[in-house]
């Protein structure tokens, strides 16, 4: 009889640490999150090449996106924040609108960013 071994975790020290960007997109028309994580995508190629885009562990947090208030988190590693900071800077166009990213918050954690996000929601 054969054991499956599992796949030790890293310890905390070897993790990388990530940081979470809570931003509120300015448009002329609402925008979709196909169009967003597609053009953002387009834009981090573009600006950092494909290496740079894989050493920031960029990703765009689908259940987190608002397409009410254009609201959403991306998530990359703590010393790429600059550069994707710059990138969303960069963005001016979504499809046919123009667009202005916001940068609400940069936090460690998802929580830390929903509790001061929606403190006055309620």
């Amino acid at each position: 009889m054969k054991v499956k071994k599992r796949l030790k975790t890293l310890i905390p020290t070897l993790r990388e640490r990530e940081r979470y960007i809570a931003f509120q997109i300015i448009s002329e028309n609402p925008i979709s999150y196909i169009d967003l994580e597609k053009n953002l995508w387009d834009v981090m190629e573009e600006f950092l090449g494909e290496y740079g885009l894989s050493k920031t562990s960029l990703w765009l947090i689908k259940n987190l996106y608002d397409s009410k208030n254009q609201m959403g988190i991306v998530k990359c590693n703590h010393k790429s924040l600059t550069q994707v900071l710059a990138c969303l800077g960069l963005i001016s166009r979504l499809g046919e609108s123009r667009v202005v990213f916001k940068i609400l918050k940069i936090s460690g954690t998802i929580k830390g960013l929903r509790v001061n996000l929606f403190k006055g929601k309620n």
